[in-house]
């Protein structure tokens, strides 16, 4: 190579290289500098879960066909089902997560399954964990039970594992349901097992489990008050943009409760701004604890969702919802959650229903995943950077 050569190919390196090191192309190349709120990603819908137990299901069909059971309980949309975490986190990428959990101080409250009777099996489950003390993950007690989770003990650590195993993932949202109503709640006298309610003590042992998995410390995990940092509140502090950046959130976790008003204030007493708490909760825009808003219907709710990302909220929304988008190939809910700029998008569907290929035309290939099978993409309301082509 000649000198002319070399200096113009010295000058091209130096111009390429200087553009990817500017401060903001740079960054754009990568997005480890954007907030980890104009990130969008992907989660499972119910994660824990394995299809009902289908003598039960094929029982409750027959009962909803003979207009038995409410017309709003359609056992068809209890037809899905999840691989493990594990398999979730590594071969789909997904990072949100939601777990459904039942209070069980005393251990044993759902150790029974009442609705096997109904198909003249014996109610006895035989799975020691069910004995145990603590918060108990299920779907429906004594109905829809199987799990890959018995424990959210269980659960938290199988996470927390692959986390150590894979340290430089992107933050993982775990969203946790606390479910106040069981089967025995609405048909009483039937042997069905009853929810326990979420008394101060119920979510000081919540809290307790955490940070049985994650260090009195909890290290690994982002809380409010780093979020929070030197402003007067929550929500302040998110409407001025301070959310943590990728790179700072790398290998850790946001704790989001779903739950009713009395698990919530009991949640709160005694913490204002959830000083020292390591969960979030969703709440409404206007509420000072404000960081996650739930919108769940990306279509109905477009305008609602892209308000709440522009303002700085996190918002989860869901793709899909009861099987139906699996059965009829509806893209239209998937493709507004995508737009809505909502940056948790739940799903049943991060790979097709593998009764897709059975030709029957059941089932479709629907399914939700970001190209290339990432684990986040850009928002298209509030995200700063796009990378280049």
């Amino acid at each position: 190579m000649n000198k002319a050569y070399s200096i113009l190919f010295v000058a091209l390196f130096l111009f390429i290289f200087s553009s990817c090191k500017d401060d903001d192309k740079g960054e754009a190349c990568n997005y480890e500098a954007q907030a980890v709120n104009t990130l969008q990603y992907l989660g499972s819908h119910n994660s824990y879960r394995i299809k009902t137990y289908q003598p039960i299901f094929d029982m409750a069909n027959t009962l909803y066909s003979t207009g038995t059971l409410p017309s709003d309980l359609n056992p068809q949309e209890w037809d899905y089902d999840h691989v493990s975490i594990v398999e979730q986190l590594s071969t789909y990428n997904l990072r949100t997560f939601e777990l459904d959990v039942y209070y069980d101080p005393d251990g044993g409250r759902y150790y029974n399954r009442q609705g096997n009777v109904l198909v003249f099996e014996s109610a006895e489950s035989g799975i020691p964990e069910l004995q145990e003390p603590g918060y108990k993950i299920i779907h429906i007690p004594d109905l829809d039970y199987n799990t890959h989770h018995y424990t959210f003990e269980d659960a938290l650590e199988t996470m927390n594992t692959w986390s150590n195993q894979n340290p430089d993932h992107e933050p993982i949202y775990i969203m946790i349901e606390l479910k106040a109503s069981a089967a025995g709640d609405v048909a009483p006298g039937l042997g069905f097992a009853t929810a326990l309610p979420y008394t101060s003590q119920a979510m000081e042992d919540l809290e307790a489990e955490v940070k049985s998995v994650f260090g009195e410390g909890l290290g690994k995990v982002i809380t409010p008050d780093q979020l929070k940092g030197s402003y007067a509140t929550i929500e302040e502090a998110v409407k001025n943009g301070n959310w943590p950046q990728l790179r700072e959130s790398r290998g850790k976790f946001f704790f989001i409760l779903m739950g009713n008003n009395e698990s919530i204030t009991n949640y709160t007493a005694n913490h204002p701004n959830l000083e020292g708490r390591a969960m979030f909760y969703f709440t409404d825009p206007g509420n000072p604890n404000c960081a996650f808003v739930k919108y769940d219907n990306p279509l109905s709710d477009l305008e609602n969702i892209q308000n709440a990302v522009n303002t700085g909220y996190m918002v989860r929304t869901r793709a899909d919802a009861g099987t139906w988008e699996a059965r009829n190939g509806d893209t239209s809910k998937r493709d507004a959650a995508f737009e809505s700029g909502a940056q948790i998008i739940s799903t049943d569907y991060y790979r097709p229903d593998p009764r897709s290929g059975n030709g029957d035309g059941t089932w479709t290939d629907y399914h939700v995943k970001f190209q290339d099978n990432a684990a986040f993409q850009p928002s298209e309301v509030n995200s700063t950077h796009s990378c280049p082509e």
